[in-house]
């Protein structure tokens, strides 16, 4: 029975676990669903095809996704997901390297895929009319992907600009810039049988961002940065997060920071959950751990990873190093990586015992001894 609309809002919405990626708004046919603050929502009759639910990366286990992409699953000692060269990239443009995060290598990757015709353009992450609000851009020319360079620490319905990426700049091959859970919606608008090819099929590369959480706008940056804090939104020029601590960088001022473990409780309830940090359904994942300060971390994972890359690098934008050569080296991220899966295993575990509802992907795995007698209640978390 095809699961609709409806089962959508019953199953991911209105229990939390709704990413706001904006893919079942993007992906409707009929244009039935619109973004409402941070929720999908009917604007119109739903015509109840099911795209929706089925490019929705909620509601199944995205290991399940693993064979389409890499003709294999994923071993319980890949704890970065599969992949075939890890790397230490730094992009050589002075004006790439003065905007963008760490190493630029993404930017400078995208600038270069551009200018060679690799990608006609690329879904990338700005900022919308509110100061640090994340918004999703079409970027077609260098100069529009340095003004969206830089992690934003919140997430943005994505793929609202693709359908634009489509209709309205009449792209055919596109990269998509997101966090696992954005590449992981990407992979279900290519892969499900019941999707909106016409969009999916745009979709050339994926480049995902290592992620540990994102922080909640209103709460965080709007309640605690401007007004705990006394500083202004639009007088910061970056976020970082280095050592434990979350730095914000203002202009002419000097810096703040604040210890992770104060602003946690700041995390979007979906982070809570997830377990990929390494964006491992990617073509190509990039973070910075695991890399000296002012270089990325690059892990290429596909072919099409491959084919990109070495594209980008004929063009000498990059300065690249085998992981193995520098330091920290790729053990730190494999422990990072781990803790994220330990936490969002024993948050689960909490949720369950506290009887609130688990995700549909979740409830779908082998019940341990403790989960013989699984909670009835439906209560929000």
């Amino acid at each position: 029975m095809v699961k609709v609309f409806d089962d959508l809002m019953k199953e991911v919405t209105t229990t939390g676990y709704c990413l706001a990626c904006g893919a079942c708004v993007a992906s409707c046919p009929h244009e039935c669903l619109a973004m409402e603050g941070e929720a999908p929502t009917l604007k119109k009759t739903c015509m109840n095809c099911g795209i929706c639910y089925e490019e929705c990366p909620q509601v199944i286990d995205q290991r399940e996704l693993e064979p389409k992409i890499f003709g294999r699953e994923l071993s319980d000692e890949e704890v970065l997901g599969i992949y075939r060269q890890a790397l230490s990239v730094e992009a050589k443009p002075s004006d790439i390297k003065a905007r963008a995060q760490d190493g630029g290598a993404v930017t400078s990757i995208l600038a270069s895929l551009l200018e060679g015709g690799f990608i006609d353009g690329a879904i990338v992450m700005g900022i919308g009319s509110l100061p640090w609000q994340p918004s999703p851009k079409v970027a077609k020319t260098r100069e529009e992907l340095i003004a969206c360079a830089g992690t934003k620490y919140a997430r943005g319905p994505l793929f609202l600009r693709l359908r634009d990426a489509v209709d309205l700049h009449y792209c055919s091959r596109v990269a998509i810039v997101g966090t696992p859970c954005q590449i992981a919606a990407s992979r279900r608008m290519q892969l499900s049988e019941l999707t909106n090819r016409r969009l999916g099929e745009t979709i050339k590369l994926h480049i995902g961002l290592f992620c540990m959480h994102a922080f909640e706008y209103e709460k965080f940056f709007r309640g605690v940065i401007e007004k705990q804090l006394r500083t202004p939104l639009s007088e910061v020029v970056k976020f970082d997060i280095k050592r434990g601590q979350f730095i914000i960088y203002r202009r002419n001022k000097p810096r703040r920071e604040l210890a992770l473990e104060a602003v946690e409780k700041y995390n979007y309830f979906p982070c809570r959950v997830c377990f990929d940090y390494t964006a491992e359904l990617a073509d190509i994942s990039v973070g910075a751990v695991g890399s000296p300060i002012g270089q990325s971390t690059v892990l290429i994972r596909t072919q099409t990873g491959t084919e990109a890359f070495d594209a980008a690098r004929r063009f000498r934008g990059l300065n690249v190093l085998g992981l193995e050569e520098v330091k920290p080296g790729i053990r730190v991220i494999g422990k990072l990586s781990r803790e994220k899966r330990l936490r969002a295993a024993r948050e689960l575990e909490r949720l369950k015992l506290l009887g609130k509802t688990l995700p549909v992907w979740w409830q779908a795995q082998p019940p341990t001894p403790k989960e013989e007698e699984p909670s009835q209640s439906t209560a929000q978390p």
